[in-house]
C-alpha cells in the first residue's frame, strides 16, 4: 500500500495500474483502519491489484474536489476509469469480490 500525498501521485497511480483501489480515511476513524487492514490481507491473495491510501486530513482540498465528504470511502479504478465507489457503511467483502471479477474479465 502506498500513501498518496498529492494529486499528481494519485493521477500517476491511476494511469499506471490496470486496477487500483483508493482508500480515503482519517487517523481517528476506526472503520478506516479496519478496512485498510482487510485490504492489506486481501492484497496478499491478489498482489497484482494496487492499493493506495489518502488521508482526508492531509489532502482536504483534493478530497473535496473528488466529492469525499465521509470516511471511509473506497474508489476502484479499472483501466483508468472510476468503476466502483462506496462510502460510509458498506460491505468491503462484496466490493472486493467485484474487484476480483473485474480482474478475471481483464485476464
Amino acid at each position: 500500500m502506498e500513501i498518496i500525498n498529492c494529486q499528481e501521485a494519485l493521477q500517476r497511480a491511476i494511469e499506471q495500474h490496470q486496477i487500483l483501489i483508493v482508500q480515503f480515511g482519517a487517523s481517528d476513524c476506526g472503520p478506516c483502519k479496519a478496512i485498510q487492514n482487510k485490504i492489506k490481507l486481501w492484497n496478499l491473495r491478489c498482489p497484482d491489484i494496487y492499493h493506495v491510501y489518502i488521508s482526508v486530513e492531509e489532502l482536504t482540498e483534493l478530497c473535496a474536489q473528488m466529492g469525499i465528504f465521509t470516511v471511509p470511502t473506497v474508489f476502484v479504478y479499472v483501466e483508468g476509469r472510476l468503476t466502483l465507489r462506496e462510502s460510509g457503511f458498506f460491505s468491503l467483502e462484496q466490493m472486493l469480490n467485484k474487484v476480483e471479477n473485474y480482474r478475471n474479465m481483464l485476464e
